[in-house]
């Protein structure tokens, strides 16, 4: 197989400052353990207290707080530190970076980002918030169409399956690698190739990478866990609203190698003697896909080294238009993965701005080393099944003009078309056959190629720049 280097220039423009928090453990506390943590019921990563009035003021990320709590802990928000009340209550220490969140609570408009550690699954930014009623924008709740930053999953699927990025699919009026359809952005070569494999391998793929819901047409948010698909269609994939979080955790999984770790908020539980509390409940991860599969993902979505601090970075822009314009970015290094939404008068800016100043600013706050990405694995096959409707290879398509020499573009030809092409040859050697010279006793001269060399010729591709 051959591979081409594709690039993904991201702009620089700067819509918001950010600062993301490394991994989240308790040696990251003042002191020693939990000793020199503040008395709050919330704690950021780095043991100070969370505004008095946060679980008010970020009620959807308090609830998500608190569920996690009862899951993994069996704790209530009853049981934890007040002052007054239950001086001896637990603390809980939050996987939120405070100059991270500090920082994004600064967004304007309706737009949203989240960071999310590759490997740990642990949330160091969470911030968006409607600015008319309050709602949470990056949630399950609160889904968007993600357009084109959906089609990692898709090619996941695919190369699941067996294929390679070199595998090609027809487009609209055109064929095209896996690698060029997402990174070039053809809907429609997306399309066939989520049709190949079909909506529920698809959405179980997009589950074990880390996507949790999935709004139909409709909007009533579907629970990817229960595996109801009903009514969703391949085609419409890019149209079905998913949350930011979620896609956050989906190029995390990608950025981790494959390895898919469970989002989560919460680091730590402390008693009133700053015992670290077990869980009960861990956090889940598992190998959601092959390091193949991940390594090739990285590769179509390789951008410019020189866009950001010159290292190897990954992801996808894609706009949405709806009623309103929705911009996403939803990348990676190695370190952070950040997705970023933004609509209406904050999509301006696009999400590609809001994304590109997160991971600049990360790299720049918590000291993220450069990492070379390992480039394309060479696995899978490079299946031509998805260029037609019945499996054969058009002679006169784009694969064969970029492989002429396969034997498929030769045996793909129908019968009649072989036939018609056989009595073209006949009839052009009948015509150019030269003259049966007049008998002699000397030897004859041997007569000009005339046959050979034009069927060299015609077999030559003269039309194609890429032959």
């Amino acid at each position: 197989m051959q591979f081409t280097r594709m690039h993904l220039a991201v702009g620089g423009a700067a819509a918001l400052v950010l600062a993301v928090g490394v991994s989240i453990v308790l040696g990251n506390l003042p002191g020693d353990g939990g000793e020199g943590t503040e008395d709050a019921a919330l704690l950021y990563s780095d043991g100070r207290a969370l505004p008095a009035d946060f679980p008010d003021t970020h009620a959807a990320l308090a609830d998500r707080v608190y569920a996690e709590l009862e899951t993994r802990y069996g704790i209530a928000p009853d049981q934890l530190y007040d002052e007054d009340a239950r001086p001896d209550g637990y603390r809980v220490v939050l996987t939120l970076d405070k100059a991270l969140q500090d920082a994004a609570e600064e967004t304007t408009g309706r737009a949203g980002v989240v960071a999310v550690e590759p490997g740990s699954g642990a949330v160091l930014c969470y911030a968006g918030t409607d600015p008319d009623t309050g709602a949470d924008l990056v949630g399950p709740a609160s889904p968007h169409p993600p357009s084109a930053v959906f089609d990692m999953i898709t090619a996941a699927t695919a190369l699941e399956a067996g294929a390679s990025i070199e595998s090609w699919w027809a487009d609209e009026d055109t064929d095209v690698t896996l690698a060029q359809a997402v990174s070039d952005g053809h809907d429609d070569a997306m399309d066939t190739v989520a049709g190949e494999y079909g909506v529920e391998t698809v959405l179980d793929t997009a589950n074990g990478m880390g996507l949790t819901a999935i709004a139909d047409a409709d909007g009533a948010v579907r629970d990817l866990a229960a595996g109801d698909y009903t009514g969703l269609t391949a085609a419409d994939l890019g149209t079905y609203p998913v949350p930011v979080v979620d896609m956050a955790s989906v190029y995390a999984t990608i950025a981790a190698g494959g390895t898919y770790a469970e989002t989560h908020f919460v680091a730590a539980v402390l008693d009133a003697g700053d015992r670290e509390i077990e869980p009960a409940q861990g956090v889940r991860t598992d190998q959601a896909l092959a390091e193949t599969t991940a390594q090739d993902l990285q590769f179509i979505g390789l951008g410019e080294s020189e866009a950001i601090e010159d290292r190897d970075f990954f992801g996808v822009a894609a706009d949405y238009h709806g009623q309103t314009t929705e911009s996403w970015f939803v990348g990676a290094i190695p370190q952070l993965s950040v997705a970023a939404w933004a609509n209406g008068g904050g999509a301006d800016e696009g999400g590609v701005a809001l994304w590109r100043t997160v991971i600049d600013t990360a790299i720049e706050a918590n000291g993220y080393e450069a990492e070379d990405l390992p480039g394309a694995s060479g696995a899978g096959e490079d299946l031509t099944d998805g260029i037609g409707d019945d499996g054969s290879v058009d002679p006169s398509g784009e694969y064969c003009r970029s492989n002429p020499d396969d034997a498929a573009c030769t045996a793909s030809a129908s019968p009649s078309e072989a036939e018609s092409s056989s009595e073209a040859e006949e009839e052009e050697t009948t015509e150019e056959e030269p003259e049966e010279p007049e008998p002699t006793t000397s030897e004859p001269e041997e007569p000009e190629p005339t046959t050979s060399e034009p069927e060299e010729t015609s077999s030559e591709c003269t039309t194609w720049p890429f032959c």
